[in-house]
């Protein structure tokens, strides 16, 4: 077998060998992510000779144009309430603020299933007779089939079942969740020290008691980081369902971009801009204080 070494007379490492066959394989590599990359071109059909860069331009130049700056009036603005007939609620504010609450309760009923659920889907806490190993597979079947549906596509079949508003948008969101949540903490839990757990387990302790004395103290941090994550992404999510009745700041916005209110839509997209930025730096503060 050829030995390897560095001008030093060191051995190298086998991950950073070179020989004909790992050329080849890199080659090959290059040429079909190449070949991938053509293909999708033409499968896509990509077709630019629509394009309007003039009008672009100008639709770009009215969403800059925020309905709040001078010379309107900042009470008259979409802001806030239009007529005595609205209350803050119906203001983008308010809408704003509805849509934050929306992600929160999203989140928070997702993680009330996907929770105890993440345990049965946790491989090293299943694991011991075939019983407990078919319901492994059948929660993680059930949380690849919940991830694989779109949260859009729930919260349109949400809206038929509870008609267009909230509703729609915090089961749909809580149901697309249930799916992400649960791999995720069931890959934490997967991922736990198995010492503890082997030392409890030595006691004769039930499963019960393996998992409240061993499992969870090692769960708290990573469990907090993914459901701060998850918020986060929740509230970004909450704008976009609102496109198809889920409720919160997308239904005005969705209707300002159709009317052509540019302004007015340019307003509604900087009050989500700067909810989106304190949120990830609140996120982010949480997580770092976690680490």
């Amino acid at each position: 077998m050829a030995e390897y070494f560095t001008a030093r007379g060191l051995p190298v490492p086998p991950e950073l060998r070179r020989t004909p066959l790992t050329e080849w394989r890199r080659t090959f590599a290059i040429a079909l992510a190449i070949a991938v990359f053509y293909i999708s071109f033409k499968v896509t059909d990509i077709d630019t000779s629509r394009a309007n860069l003039p009008y672009a331009l100008s639709v770009v130049g009215q969403l800059l144009h925020f309905d709040f700056l001078p010379p309107h009036d900042l009470s008259k603005s979409v802001l806030f309430p239009q007529n005595e007939f609205e209350t803050f609620w119906d203001g983008a504010v308010g809408l704003m603020v509805i849509t934050i609450f929306l992600g929160i309760l999203g989140t928070a009923f997702g993680m009330l299933i996907a929770i105890p659920l993440s345990f049965l889907g946790a491989r090293n806490i299943m694991a011991g007779n075939r019983v407990t190993m078919a319901i492994y597979v059948a929660v993680r079947l059930i949380f690849t089939i919940i991830r694989s549906i779109d949260v859009l596509i729930v919260v349109i079949v949400g809206a038929i079942i509870f008609g267009l508003g909230n509703a729609a948008g915090v089961f749909g969101l809580a149901f697309h969740n249930i799916g992400v949540m649960g791999k995720l903490y069931s890959e934490a839990i997967e991922g736990i020290e198995s010492g503890p757990v082997e030392a409890i387990t030595a006691t004769g302790a039930s499963r019960f008691q393996v998992i409240w004395a061993a499992v969870l103290p090692q769960l708290f941090n990573p469990f907090v980081s993914f459901s701060v994550y998850r918020l986060d992404t929740n509230v970004r999510l909450a704008q976009v369902i609102g496109f198809v009745g889920g409720g919160g700041i997308g239904q005005p916005l969705f209707a300002n971009i159709q009317l052509l209110r540019y302004p007015q839509a340019g307003t509604f997209i900087l009050l989500v801009v700067i909810t989106v930025a304190a949120m990830d730096f609140a996120s982010a503060q949480i997580r770092r204080r976690l680490v």
